[in-house]
């Protein structure tokens, strides 16, 4: 009979924060015993805590988008903040870092010293997981030195437990760690065709999630709370298939003005490479021009002058010669004196 037991999947965020975050005491024990399971607490465990945001669901109809997290003060001052993460993003540390800070900021009052500071703690559940393989399924990163490994602070630390590197498929439930149960049943809620293998887990006699799976049972009952899940869940399917076809418009109108930048250039360069050529052939003209009328002036005028002096000669040989008749030189002695042919004498 325990079989049909319907369980919501408690690796949905609301149901998460319905689950642990309702100040009851079921849930706040439920959420207790969670805690000291993932920090390990067990010689100075948690056994007090304050909702710092209950969670309600009457209050689920008025509320636009409510931030998916559990924000609990232990009896020492610890602030805690804890969340289920379903998808991972390329952004995600960035929000967990921030969140961090966030929290440590607010654990001093205005005006007081630091050695009042609270200790901050974050806690990230994923269902899958975002590290390298080579990260452990529990990571808790704090305040070192990044060459000695030496611990300044912890007074913040980040917690990240990926559900999906603990490697409980296959074995047996009383075979499985502490977390690697809290896992194998946080993941198998609310799948179809793994009720048996939830009620296996819970005869194991572990209490974290016996105390988890009591909450969870009545939270699964209210059709408000599962309405509310699948409506988010709608509305998340469709932003993140929206977002998939932006990212997809973006990407091809990156490819085309990527493409149209290449032919561009292509035309471009070929067009510039032609009016090169075409100005270069009009520029080489005209200089061509402009060079060979300069040098036919000069070779004009070197031609002229010489041609000018070589008549000059010969006009002045036969002045000359003119002269020599008229005094009775022989026509060989004028052609000898000047140059000139004895028939250019006769002529004179």
């Amino acid at each position: 009979m325990g079989l049909h037991i319907h369980r919501e999947p408690l690796t949905s965020d609301i149901i998460f924060k319905a689950v642990f975050g309702r100040d009851t005491p079921g849930s706040k024990r439920a959420l207790i015993a969670l805690l000291n399971r993932i920090l390990e607490r067990t010689e100075d465990p948690i056994v007090a805590l304050d909702y710092q945001n209950p969670f309600s669901i009457g209050e689920l109809e008025e509320e636009k988008e409510i931030i998916m997290d559990i924000l609990v003060e232990t009896s020492r001052g610890e602030q805690i903040d804890i969340e289920m993460q379903i998808s991972t993003t390329k952004e995600l540390m960035n929000r967990f870092l921030y969140y961090l800070s966030k929290l440590v900021v607010r654990g001093l009052e205005k005006g007081e010293n630091y050695d009042k500071l609270k200790k901050s703690i974050v806690i990230v559940i994923l269902r899958d997981s975002c590290l390298p393989e080579s990260e452990p399924a529990h990571s808790c990163f704090v305040l070192k030195n990044q060459r000695t490994g030496y611990e300044l602070s912890e007074m913040a630390q980040l917690h990240i437990l990926e559900l999906g590197k603990y490697n409980w498929r296959g074995k047996k439930a009383e075979e499985l760690s502490p977390l690697e149960v809290l896992s194998a049943y946080m993941n198998s809620t609310g799948e179809p065709g793994q009720e048996a293998y939830v009620e296996r887990l819970l005869e194991t006699g572990d209490e974290v999630i016996a105390m988890a799976d009591e909450e969870l049972k009545k939270v699964s009952e209210d059709d408000r709370l599962f309405a509310y899940r699948m409506s988010r869940e709608m509305y998340k399917m469709q932003e993140a298939i929206l977002m998939r076809e932006v990212k997809e418009v973006r990407e091809e109108k990156q490819k085309a003005k990527e493409l149209g930048y290449a032919e561009g250039h292509a035309k471009g360069h070929a067009e510039g490479h032609a009016e090169g050529i075409l100005e270069g052939h009009a520029e080489g003209l005209a200089e061509g021009i402009l060079e060979g009328h300069a040098e036919g002036i000069a070779e004009g005028r070197a031609e002229g002058i010489a041609e000018g002096r070589a008549e000059g000669r010969a006009e002045s040989a036969k002045r000359i010669a003119r002269n020599l008749k008229m005094e009775n030189f022989s026509p060989q002695k004028i052609a000898e004196l000047t140059g000139l042919r004895p028939e250019e004498i006769e002529k004179l």
